[in-house]
């Protein structure tokens, strides 16, 4: 199972017990956290409104809550991981082909990579910088999986008077190899809670289209002999079906794709998605291609 602790914490108002009033906030809050990722791992959005993805919706019922730690107010959320492939490894390489594979994550994972690369998006893109988020700023928290619906539930949670901090600690199943370079934690103070509202409130005023962005876990890269460009598949979700888009990179490009494969790193991709050879997914320019959790500002 992936743990999630959720940590509600103030020096003097959360000690060995919490006011019922903000526990009670905290937990309701953690639930609507969960299944706006479940949502957003699924087909990401900036406002669900109501239309929460069946698949994320079952991660959310499989979810069980373990009882709290002492310390602060934690709730551990576990979330069961459904069978996976073996992951195959690198393949053999040959005099003319070099190719490196291995298995997708499950679904369970990805809402819980969502959860943790929202959060971090949240604290860097919208948290720490001095100005409000401008709408290019939204566009970048949400390819990352962030919603109006995570943020209202996460200012929800800063805005209760006995909470000080909020964190998230992340403890990765064993069965299935931890991306890497995910936070183990992130903490958001409450003092940010009028930014991340009015980040909710652009959400719902401003549509926000990532229809050519994607992300996911490397599952193949190919490249042939000489050839100027090589190919990574990238194991996603598109339109509401798990999907694998080949993307066509440059050969310095291409090399970079395998250091980040190696380090079980995932990609996010922005470019135009076609049918290729066999109607098989592709894209030939991507715009970007970059690890997910190089959270960068996009030009102003």
């Amino acid at each position: 199972m992936d743990v999630t602790y959720l940590r509600a914490a103030n020096d003097y108002a959360i000690t060995d017990t919490i006011p019922f009033e903000a526990a009670s906030t905290v937990i309701a809050s953690a639930r609507k956290l969960l299944r706006a990722v479940g949502t957003t791992a699924w087909n990401e959005r900036g406002d669900i409104g109501g239309n929460y993805a069946r698949q994320g919706d079952a991660v959310l019922r499989r979810a069980r809550m373990d009882h709290t730690q002492e310390g602060s107010f934690i709730i551990p959320i576990l979330v069961p991981l459904s069978h996976t492939q073996e992951t195959t490894g690198e393949a053999a390489q040959s005099a003319d082909l070099e190719l490196f594979k291995a298995a997708p994550e499950p679904f369970e994972r990805r809402v819980t990579r969502t959860f943790a690369q929202s959060l971090m998006a949240v604290k860097e893109i919208i948290v720490e910088p001095e100005s409000s988020p401008s709408v290019g700023d939204l566009h970048a928290v949400v390819a990352r999986g962030v919603s109006r619906e995570f943020c209202s539930a996460l200012a929800k949670i800063l805005t209760e008077p006995s909470v000080s901090e909020f964190e998230t600690i992340f403890e990765w199943a064993s069965s299935v190899p931890a991306p890497e370079t995910m936070p183990n934690s992130v903490s958001i103070e409450s003092d940010a809670s009028e930014k991340i509202e009015e980040a909710a409130e652009k959400l719902k005023k401003h549509r926000i289209d990532s229809t050519s962005t994607f992300s996911g876990n490397i599952v193949e890269l190919r490249h042939v002999g000489d050839d100027p460009f090589g190919f990574a598949t990238i194991s996603t979700v598109r339109r509401g079906r798990r999907s694998e888009i080949r993307v066509r990179l440059p050969y310095e490009a291409y090399q970079e794709a395998v250091i980040w494969h190696r380090a079980r790193r995932v990609v996010i991709v922005d470019g135009e998605v076609n049918h290729g050879t066999g109607r098989r997914l592709v894209v030939e320019n991507p715009v970007g291609f970059r690890p997910i959790d190089e959270i960068l500002l996009p030009m102003s």
